[in-house]
């Protein structure tokens, strides 16, 4: 296993070197460009895969491409590719935030594979946004069973793979400033389920199908929905899902989200983010859309449902300094818990998370994320976008 601490000398060396170069900084708002001998072959790189500081949506959309590599131990060697694309469908001077599509896709040496979109669409002066978000993904999977004590006994560990299918398209209308009432529709399709271990039945290994509608209130005062320099944002959201029209289950699902954004200097940012999630006590819910705790957004640094329960309650603090307009470092501290019931939340020791991070602004507001998270484990993430 590689040792967390060349991942925390990678990120402090690159976040030194950005701060020793802050004096050359690209200034947005220069037309001129650099002397071609005074670019290095790591910029030329940059700019062959769309890297730039300023946004060009004269052919439509503004493009860029991001490759890299990964390891680990269930999926092996890959590689994973990102295009990400800014777009004003409506022009840039008619008040909109920016518009932006995410097309990822991944192999790896082990089998597993995944492709994966995530669309936001601005309108109307923000009136309007259409959202979607897609998933195809066969990849290699552990499951522990559901509540705390399964997710701390390894006995229980079961290897599982399956075919999923995630599509969830939504549409949100701003009926006064800054509240928003969202619909939208979300489902979850298992196929070719199979396991190595105790912790899932032959049941609860067949095709699965999970059908839902969502209705959610919002209120949002960010400047920049994928990377906030200063609003709030605040968001209930209530699912129910049916055992109709192929679908599996009947039972309702409680979201409730808040986080802040406080512009302390320079677009320095310190960011708030505060998570709960409930399910009903229904007998027969799904084992694969328990709230689960970890992942690459909060949790950081536990394996995405390990923990997995009805309920889920997760906090987090980060700051946010940027050294340049390209080059960044974060550091995060949070917490969180899962439980059968509202109470136990409170009951049992919450699970910590700590860690620090270097950003790289591949374009305005889309930042390259490389994280190294302390929790249950140390994990290296590798991300676009910021966490939340």
């Amino acid at each position: 296993m590689n040792s967390p601490f060349k991942y925390l000398l990678l990120i402090l060396s690159l976040s030194l070197y950005s701060q020793v170069n802050a004096d050359e900084a690209i200034d947005v708002n220069e037309a001129t460009p650099p002397d071609s001998e005074s670019i290095g072959w790591f910029d030329s790189l940059l700019a062959a895969l769309g890297a730039s500081d300023s946004v060009d949506v004269s052919d439509g959309i503004d493009w860029g491409v991001l490759p890299g590599p990964f390891s680990n131990p269930e999926q092996g060697f890959g590689i994973g590719v990102a295009a990400i694309g800014l777009y004003a469908p409506q022009g840039l001077d008619t008040g909109n935030q920016l518009s932006t599509l995410t097309i990822s896709a991944y192999g790896s040496s082990k089998g597993s594979f995944g492709v994966g979109v995530n669309n936001s669409t601005f309108l109307n002066q923000n009136m309007i946004k259409l959202g979607f978000e897609g998933a195809l993904s066969h990849s290699p999977d552990q499951y522990w069973g559901v509540g705390k004590e399964a997710a701390e006994n390894d006995s229980k560990q079961t290897k599982h793979t399956a075919l999923y299918l995630n599509l969830a398209p939504t549409i949100s209308y701003q009926f006064i400033p800054h509240y928003f009432i969202k619909a939208g529709i979300t489902g979850t399709f298992l196929y070719n389920q199979e396991a190595e271990g105790t912790a899932l039945t032959s049941e609860e290994l067949e095709d699965k199908t999970n059908l839902g509608m969502l209705l959610a209130l919002e209120y949002d005062t960010r400047d920049y929905e994928r990377n906030p320099y200063s609003g709030r944002y605040i968001s209930l959201e209530q699912r129910q899902y049916f055992d109709v029209f192929g679908g599996d289950y009947d039972y309702q699902e409680l979201i409730f989200n808040y986080r802040e954004y406080i512009n302390v200097v320079d677009d320095n940012v310190l960011a708030f983010d505060l998570y709960y999630e409930g399910l009903s006590d229904e007998d027969e819910l799904p084992w694969f859309a328990m709230s689960k705790l970890g992942g690459d957004k909060r949790m950081r640094g536990y394996y995405s449902g390990q923990y997995r329960d009805r309920y889920q309650i997760a906090a987090q603090v980060e700051y946010r300094h940027r050294f340049n307009e390209r080059h960044g470092m974060v550091a995060w501290i949070g917490a969180g818990n899962v439980g059968e019931h509202f109470d136990s939340l409170f009951e049992d020791e919450w699970l910590p998370t700590y860690g620090l991070g270097y950003r790289f602004a591949f374009k305005p507001r889309v930042n390259v994320r490389l994280d190294l998270a302390f929790g249950d484990d140390s994990v290296v993430y590798f991300n676009v976008y910021e966490a939340f």
